[in-house]
């Protein structure tokens, strides 16, 4: 069987399997508000602000860029150091390696059939929100969601290899998901989750600016608010791809030693 033809099955079963679990999806999804919290912070610092702005960005700023936030973490959910460190601890993995297919593609599967199933109920509350908060848009350029789509893409991926070297620690260490909080807390710091980067001290966001975490969350989220230029799209994109392939290798190096050590001690 060819590898597009495995791709495909392992899609299809993944959406099947999301689509019974649909109501956790939902409440999973409900979950993820920290967007909407801190577009109601910042919402309310502009409108007590003498000027109605904070850096030059009005509430209806702010209610954008949150609300660009929110659709690209919905996008960008990831989790799979909790599967794989689970995998690796309790054997889990043995199974798997004995099949002509590496096991990361099964987690990608999930992964984005977990966001097809995400995206009716997406656009229920983003349509939601720009009805009921006011200033709050999306862009309207279809150049730029086709471009968003590429970008958003390119940024999963880069995140998933982020979290899938981190859950292959699990081959070195106890766990590997107390990592995991760590590292989702760099991506919403550097990311731009709690504050556009824009408002961020230089040397803050000069440091940011050397991680992949702005390209992932920052930019895209400029993108649907339509507040972000084509070079920053064309240079982010540059970026993003430098992440991806260091990661790719990086990848294959942790998982190349991690099997090797993983039947070392006889699982």
């Amino acid at each position: 069987m060819s590898f597009a033809r495995k791709l495909r099955a392992v899609f299809a079963t993944q959406i099947a399997n999301m689509l019974v679990y649909r109501a956790e999806v939902i409440i999973w999804m409900l979950t993820g508000t920290l967007s909407f919290i801190m577009m109601a912070i910042w919402i309310s610092q502009a409108r007590s602000s003498p000027t109605g702005t904070i850096g030059g960005l009005t509430g209806g700023d702010f209610a954008s860029y949150f609300l660009g936030t929110w659709i690209v973490g919905q996008l960008l959910v990831v989790w799979v150091v909790w599967e794989l460190d689970m995998q690796v601890r309790l054997g889990q993995l043995s199974p798997k390696l004995l099949r002509p297919f590496d096991p990361m593609w099964e987690h990608v599967g999930a992964h984005i059939a977990e966001k097809v199933v995400r995206l009716p109920f997406m656009a229920v509350i983003v349509a939601a929100i720009v009805l009921l908060v006011p200033g709050a848009h999306v862009t309207a350029d279809p150049l730029m969601w086709l471009a968003f789509a590429g970008v958003i893409t390119v940024a999963f991926m880069t995140r998933f290899l982020l979290e899938y070297c981190l859950g292959m620690l699990a081959f070195w260490m106890e766990s590997a998901t107390s990592l995991q909080n760590l590292s989702f807390l760099a991506y919403a710091a550097l990311g731009g989750i709690f504050a556009p980067l824009s408002l961020y001290p230089d040397a803050i966001r000069a440091f940011a600016l050397v991680t992949p975490y702005p390209y992932m969350v920052n930019l895209p989220a400029r993108m649907i608010s339509g507040t972000a230029s084509w070079s920053d799209v064309a240079s982010g994109v540059v970026v993003l791809l430098g992440w991806l392939a260091a990661l790719t290798t990086l990848r294959l190096v942790m998982w190349r030693r991690g099997v090797k050590r993983y039947g070392a001690v006889g699982a």
